[in-house]
Order: structure tokens, then sequence, then C-alpha cells
């Protein structure tokens, strides 16, 4: 394996790969998170979870996109700028994927969220019921400033659990 020296004592292992970047961002720089909302009951054309990007010097990649319902449903992953809007909800905090930093995400996620207009449709299909199932697993979809990446399911259910987990590299 390559190794680089990012300015420490000791070499480091190089990462070439989309999900090594991942592993990198939350073992080297403690930059890798996830967000989850608390489940519950949801509307026709809900946006289950809502992920806005806030840092001034960095992009949000996001890596994977994990849906559960209690119903088949449709899922609709859309991505927007939205400079001119507060995302509104229930606030989900960012989960440090490296235990061991006290890093914290500069995003704002928010659940059952209200405030977003549905943007470019990045991804779209269905879920079975009661299954946990990937949607979006290597997207390559990069949040700048404000952008934001949102989850909506178009069915009613009794039961709605989105995760989002990205990384943050240098803009």
């Amino acid at each position: 394996m390559a190794t680089r020296n990012k300015g420490r004592s000791s070499a480091e292992p190089v990462f070439t790969t989309q999900k090594n970047h991942l592993l990198e961002s939350s073992i080297v720089d403690g930059l890798a998170f996830s967000w989850s909302n608390a489940t519950y009951n949801y509307t026709a054309a809900d946006t289950i979870l809502a992920v806005q990007n806030t840092s001034t010097t960095h992009n949000l990649h996001i890596d994977q996109i994990w849906c559960h319902g209690d119903t088949t449903t449709r899922v609709i992953v859309h991505a927007t700028s939205e400079d001119g809007f507060t995302i509104a909800g229930t606030t989900v905090t960012g989960v440090n994927l490296n235990r061991a930093s006290s890093n914290t995400a500069s995003a704002t996620a928010k659940a059952d969220e209200t405030g977003n207009t549905q943007g470019n449709i990045i991804w779209a299909g269905s879920i079975p019921a009661d299954n946990a199932t990937p949607v979006a697993i290597g997207l390559g979809v990069i949040l700048d400033l404000n952008d934001v990446i949102a989850v909506d399911f178009t069915d009613v259910g009794g039961e709605a659990l989105v995760t989002i987990i990205g990384h943050y590299e240098r803009a």
C-alpha cells in the first residue's frame, strides 16, 4: 500500500477509492458523519430527512443513503442550492464516525423537513416494506455551501427512517 506524509512524524496509507475516502475522512481527519432521523408517522410527499452543508471551507460529499419504511413507498432523493430559505423540522445532529474525534458536522439537518422545495432529482425508485435499503451508494453528490440533499417518501406510512452518510473535503 502506498503511503503519504501529511506533515506528521509518521507516514499514513493513501486511500484511493470513494469508500476509502470516507474511511480516511473518518480515521485521519475526523470529518465523516452520519445523520439519521428518529422514526415517525409520515404523510405522503414528506421530506423525511434533509441535510444542508453550512461549511464555508469544506464541501460535503454524500457517500451513502439508506432508507426504511413500514410500507412499500417511492423514494425521491433530490438536491438543491437553498440560499434563500431556512430548512425547518426536527433537528438531527450529525454523528462523527470517528468516535475518538470531537469534530462536529458543519451542517444543518432536519427530519420531517418542511421548508425545502424539491430540487434536482438525483435518484428515484421504490423501496420494499420493512427493509433497510441502500438507495444511493457512491453517487458522487458534492454539496457546496448552503446546498441541500433531501429524501422524500411519496406514500403514507407509519414508520420512516433515513440515514445519510457523508464526509467533508476541503473546497
